[in-house]
């Protein structure tokens, strides 16, 4: 079972400090990560947040790849409508060389609605943009010989793509939940950055894949500590601006969330809810060993985890113990 951490690079907006202390906090949380032996770090997008979430998910895999050597580097996600994909080839390709083949492409098709007004893209095409994009890009990494692109949504005349990557197939991992999107990513051949679901190994079946050669690693928020008390006093701060950063925000299409909506209270996140985003793993060593060996029952063929330590506004001395305790008392009695 492989396990990375996975970071949303971002503030608190109630109590931020110094932007580049911020990136060099969850970088350094990278470093860390390879010292301590875990197998991937992952790193999201978003932009135009009050948290001031990444909008360069590239240049922090970048950094991280030159301060580590062992480590795999992977998006989660580049939302692919907001971006010129054959630059976004080429940006790939670049860090996978500097990592010496270290970096894996997780992309999905975004979430935020602001980011579609700004950018001036389709909400309806986004999942046909998302997929033609990866294909392109699929390609760029595969074809030495010139060639052009006509497809519905991207044009390229006479792409010569000079600079390939080290590997000879970086890793593509899905962001996949719907039914329409599990399918896609299965023909495709792709892995998923989030939990496996029947339909995908339905899907990759129909598709004459074997589903055991294809990973599935969700993200899930831990936080370790000696005592129950002093974990959730450390984490749940961060974890509630977390969960109704998501269940509070602006539809996709624009429209407003329902204001009977229930924001999820720190009461209901202590309860052991983040909404849609799970289930937290917060505690002792042994809670937290036992809330992720129920999610590898609840979801069979789970190919490890993406864990976030660094929840909003927490200090590094907190998730530094954190990840310590978990690599040393957690992850050898996960595999």
């Amino acid at each position: 079972m492989d396990i990375g951490i996975v970071m949303a690079v971002r503030n608190h907006p109630d109590r931020p400090y110094a932007l580049g202390e911020v990136y060099q906090d969850y970088i350094g949380d990278g470093v860390h990560a390879e010292r301590l032996g875990f197998d991937h770090v992952w790193i999201g997008e978003h932009r135009m947040t009050p948290c001031q979430w990444t909008p360069s998910p590239v240049a922090v895999m970048t950094a991280i790849a030159a301060r580590t050597e062992r480590i795999r580097i992977g998006s989660s996600v580049m939302c692919l409508p907001f971006h010129d994909p054959l630059r976004l080839a080429e940006d790939f390709a670049v860090m996978d060389q500097i990592s010496g083949g270290r970096i894996d492409f997780g992309f999905g098709v975004g979430s935020q609605y602001e980011e579609y007004r700004t950018f001036g893209v389709d909400v309806a095409r986004r999942f046909g943009m998302t997929y033609e994009a990866a294909a392109l890009i699929e390609k760029c990494f595969r074809t030495r010989e010139t060639f052009s692109w006509e497809g519905r949504h991207y044009r390229f005349p006479e792409i010569t793509f000079t600079t390939p990557p080290a590997q000879d197939r970086m890793p593509f991992y899905a962001s996949a939940i719907g039914p329409q999107s599990l399918a896609m990513a299965a023909k495709r051949g792709y892995d998923l950055i989030s939990v496996r679901q029947p339909a995908y190994d339905d899907a990759l079946r129909a598709a004459g894949r074997d589903p055991a050669a294809h990973r599935a690693i969700p993200l899930q928020m831990v936080h370790v500590a000696p005592t129950t008390e002093q974990a959730w006093d450390e984490a749940l701060e961060g974890l509630h601006y977390f969960a109704n950063f998501y269940t509070r925000r602006r539809r996709v299409d624009g429209s407003l969330p329902d204001p009977e909506a229930a924001e999820l209270t720190r009461e209901r996140i202590r309860g052991g809810s983040l909404g849609m985003l799970g289930v937290p793993a917060v505690g002792t060593p042994d809670e937290v060993t036992a809330t992720l060996r129920g999610m590898l029952r609840a979801f069979p063929g789970t190919s490890g985890f993406a864990l976030g330590f660094r929840h909003a506004g927490m200090r590094t001395p907190e998730v530094r113990r954190s990840m310590d305790l978990f690599a040393r008392e957690v992850a050898p009695n996960l595999s």
